[in-house]
């Protein structure tokens, strides 16, 4: 059984030093670290948070930049097309307007040839006739 002396308070001021030790030396210290490993882990992940938040916004914005980047390509390709074909059916008419000069120019000239050819041909075939004639007659012809 329990008996009440004087070593019962000896053991309880034993007890309380003890506590009181093991207090300042090793809980506080150990409470200290874990309170702050908590504070680092709960900053570390409020930090996580606004960075994924921070991330999402990033990604929308880009995600919004390609998408709009690739309509403005879009339409500048049609532009540029269209622009392309413009210049193509100018450069087209051009060239056949040129084609059309350069064609009547070269009829003119190939119907100069023929005409000057065909009196050639008709002035020889007045001479052949008449050197025939003299042949076949024997005499000169005016």
């Amino acid at each position: 059984m329990l008996q009440i002396d004087s070593t019962l308070f000896l053991q309880i001021v034993n007890f309380l030093l003890l506590v009181w030790i093991l207090n300042r030396l090793l809980f506080r210290p150990f409470l200290n670290v874990v309170e702050e490993r908590g504070e680092r882990t709960r900053g570390a992940r409020t930090q996580a948070e606004a960075l994924a938040v921070k991330s999402e916004d990033l990604k929308e914005k880009y995600e919004s930049g390609v998408s709009e980047a690739t309509s403005q390509g879009g339409s500048y390709k049609e532009a540029q097309i269209r622009a392309g074909q413009s210049d193509s059916e100018k450069i087209v008419g051009e060239a056949r307007i040129k084609n059309s000069d350069h064609i009547g120019s070269v009829r003119q000239e190939l119907q100069a040839s023929v005409d000057e050819a065909r009196k050639a041909l008709v002035q020889d075939s007045i001479n052949l006739a008449k050197e025939m004639t003299e042949k076949i007659l024997g005499r000169n012809i005016r």
